[in-house]
């Protein structure tokens, strides 16, 4: 196994030695944070990880994670129809007619059945640690309502975000904010939120690797400041006065300072090297082993990686096992709004699978990079996948599908008990079952109906943290999602 490395961490050179780097740090970037102490070794190896992926769009779960037999449910009169067969993206035609045309794949050892655009690599390589979680009602038809509904666990206030997202909770209660440079990393496009907690654990949001590693150069010794601004700019943010009093009552004098901090930290250490994505790398570096385990073209990895679900992936990767960051969302892929035939027969199930492929590679470099207990990291990461919404059983006038409530899920890591299928769906309307929670099994007359809420509660318990900031949403612990013991 790979040894993560332990970076460290410098203080800054001077009071501001940073110009537009920071500027797109306080802004553009948001507000994280990292530690101003001089050569800290980070983290110490215990906080628990976690990795979100954001399949935006509203995916259809009849291909992935929620499926039907496509030689008993192709009907539009009983409800369900696959029309599995109409699809033109070829890979999906190859397992239509490798599972004799049900469209289910389920290798040997796999207690769970999975569409035809799910991702074989994934399946086959990790399918005992993945739990699949159907019927999650997500209460909208909204695109904008379902993303922050489940980035946050509580429903939002018209469209706009109710709470914190699920990597900023997880940031900031599992109290290590000033073992990483960038707690809480964001990319390609995904939303985060604060509300309450310290702007410390609040998202720095990039678009993609290029982007972080080019603001976190530093600046060319002849764009440097003027030692006498510098030494301004200290005093200014230093003392306190009438502005920041004023701004301190908001609490926006804190979330100032500390992405002021983090801007100084990051562009006057190393920070950006990890993800200088550069072609041909030494051999058997970690950048090296990186492009190995995401099938990256060496000699001109942006092809492999730029704007790709592998490339944001590969950001994740490289975050987290170089000990940057503790939490990461990203936007892995956009799978489109599949409302027409030309998206849904061939792009919308090509992006499911190209998301899910890369997740599986993540797993798979997490897997075999140990930290420096010996233990791999995957042993402390939670991962799960997730979209909008999913896709009505029956397609439209149009040959594509329209909005569903009823939504599924992919968890799978830390605490998690992998290899099975909690909840589920109707097989006459799509529509969310109630479900027994010890069990996980269907109970339409006893059981509960799954929501985000419900969800954030059972990963923050899996992983050790506490979940009170949902206590008014009443969440319940999945315990069929739990491991025991």
């Amino acid at each position: 196994m790979t040894k993560r490395r332990t970076l460290t961490r410098r203080a800054a050179a001077g009071a501001l030695g940073l110009g537009t780097s920071a500027l797109l740090l306080d802004g553009f970037l948001g507000l994280p944070h990292a530690n101003a102490e001089a050569d800290e070794c980070v983290p110490p190896d215990e906080a628990p990880l976690l990795v979100i992926c954001e399949f935006s769009g509203g995916w259809d779960t009849l291909l992935s994670l929620d499926p039907r037999n496509h030689q008993e449910f192709d009907d539009p009169a009983q409800g369900i129809e696959t029309a599995y067969d109409s699809i033109t993206d070829p890979q999906t035609v190859a397992l239509l007619a490798e599972t004799g045309g049900t469209g289910l794949y389920q290798p040997p050892g796999s207690n769970v059945a999975y569409g035809p655009a799910m991702s074989k690599k994934l399946i086959d390589a990790h399918k005992d640690d993945l739990c699949v979680v159907r019927g999650v009602d997500m209460g909208t038809l909204t695109h904008e309502v379902g993303r922050r509904y489940f980035l946050t666990g509580k429903f939002p206030r018209g469209l706009a975000a109710s709470g914190s997202s699920l990597e900023t909770a997880w940031a900031a209660l599992s109290e290590r904010l000033d073992e990483y440079q960038i707690p809480n990393l964001v990319s390609g496009g995904a939303e985060t939120y604060n509300q309450g907690f310290s702007p410390l654990a609040s998202g720095l949001s990039v678009p993609g690797y290029a982007e972080m590693s080019q603001a976190l150069r530093p600046l060319n010794a002849a764009l440097e400041l003027d030692g006498e601004v510098v030494k301004a700019a200290a005093k200014f943010h230093q003392a306190d006065f009438e502005f920041h009093q004023a701004l301190g009552a908001t609490e926006h004098l804190k979330a100032h300072r500390a992405a002021w901090s983090t801007a100084r930290t990051l562009t006057a250490g190393g920070v950006w090297k990890n993800f200088d994505f550069k072609a041909n790398p030494a051999a058997g570096s970690a950048l090296d082993r990186l492009y190995d385990a995401f099938g990256v073209i060496k000699s001109n990895p942006g092809a492999t990686l730029s704007g790709t679900a592998k490339g944001q992936a590969a950001l994740a990767a490289q975050a987290l096992t170089s000990g940057v960051s503790q939490v990461v969302l990203m936007r892995i892929i956009n799978v489109t709004d599949a409302h027409f035939d030309d998206d849904w027969q061939t792009n919308h199930p090509r992006r499911q699978r190209e998301g899910f492929e890369a997740v599986g590679d993540l797993i798979t470099l997490l897997k075999s990079t140990e930290d420096t207990n010996g233990k791999s990291l995957w042993d402390r990461t939670t991962l799960v996948c997730f979209s909008d919404f999913a896709r009505t059983p029956i397609l439209n006038a149009q040959g594509g599908r329209d909005h569903h409530l009823a939504s599924s899920c992919l968890v799978a890591g830390k605490g998690i008990k992998g290899n099975q299928v909690v909840g589920a769906t109707k097989d006459s309307t799509y529509d969310a079952r109630r479900i027994n929670l010890t069990t996980g099994a269907p109970d339409d007359a006893m059981g509960e109906r799954l929501r985000p809420s419900d969800i954030h509660a059972t990963l923050l318990e899996a992983a050790g943290l506490c979940h009170t900031h949902l206590s008014n949403q009443d969440p319940k612990l999945i315990t069929a999602m739990l491991k025991q013991g």
